[in-house]
């Protein structure tokens, strides 16, 4: 966390809908990631935690609409901000018999390219045939590399690091991701991981938790990701924002887009970055 600043941003509006908080993560640069003398920049919208049916209200319909509602406006954001890629980190719906009911309609409205990582909400917390066959059926993946203005976005399923009755399907997950792995060494760090849950939440060596990987393969699971030339992994599932690192693997996790619970702010984090891999990472806090 050495060479990093906490500092207060400015940020375009779109509308009234938006504003821009403090406590955005910077290192190098400016509030709005503009570098000077660098090659290109990467803007990712990282939203994370939609999680429709958890939200405000009193009845399970009118907290599955308020957060549809809120998340359609942020759409429209994402959508004017045209960045290069929107992210989302998965737990798309509160439960996963629900992913089918709205996410077809959701996924025609982004007009920006888009890679989605499963949750565990979406997927069970023990990933079963039926349910993940459901959710491929409406986004087509629940892993998949992508390629963005020259930079190597890996998006994984971090289910098949829980308990799972799919052991062909999740050797066929471990050696995809060893696959990408070996082949993003040829992009000179140009290489992103992402997915829900975290490698940790808080310390690198915390006990096993609803919050992190299994401790049984923790720490190998972050070296494969730094020989692969990666220095960030974008991860949601916290419903807080985090930024933590171990070596020089940075974790981040940012707010909640649309279920307010409690009194943490929701909105999506804007992820800028450029070579040589500096970076910020600030918050946009999204009007009810």
């Amino acid at each position: 966390m050495n060479r990093r600043s906490f500092l207060v941003g400015t940020f375009a509006s779109v509308g009234t809908l938006l504003a821009f908080s403090s406590g955005a993560e910077t290192r190098g640069g400016d509030a709005n990631g503009d570098q000077k003398g660098t090659k290109s920049r990467l803007r990712i919208a990282h939203l994370t935690d939609p999680q429709f049916g958890f939200g405000p209200g009193k009845t399970p319909a009118q907290k599955y609409a308020a957060d549809i509602a809120r998340f359609e406006r942020e759409i429209e954001i994402v959508n004017a901000m045209k960045p290069d890629l929107a992210l989302i980190t998965g737990d798309l719906t509160n439960n996963y018999n629900d992913v089918a009911k709205d996410w077809p309609r959701l996924l025609k409205k982004f007009t920006v390219p888009l890679a989605v990582a499963p949750g565990n909400h979406d997927m069970g917390n023990e990933m079963t045939k039926a349910v993940r066959d459901r959710y491929l059926s409406v986004f087509g993946y629940d892993y998949k590399t992508f390629d963005v203005k020259g930079w190597r976005i890996i998006v994984g399923n971090t289910q098949f690091w829980r308990k799972t009755p799919l052991a062909d399907e999740k050797t066929r997950y471990e050696a995809w991701l060893k696959d990408e792995c070996t082949k993003a060494k040829s992009l000179d760090g140009r290489v992103l991981f992402a997915g829900h849950i975290p490698p940790f939440a808080d310390k690198p060596n915390e006990k096993d938790s609803y919050e992190n990987y299994p401790m049984t393969g923790r720490y190998a699971r972050m070296s494969m990701y730094l020989a692969a030339g990666a220095r960030f992994f974008l991860a949601g599932h916290t419903h807080r924002y985090i930024a933590h690192g171990w070596k020089d693997l940075t974790i981040l996790n940012p707010e909640t887009t649309s279920t307010n619970f409690d009194t943490r702010p929701h909105g999506f984090r804007v992820f800028d970055i450029t070579d040589p891999y500096d970076y910020s990472y600030n918050f946009v806090k999204v009007r009810s």
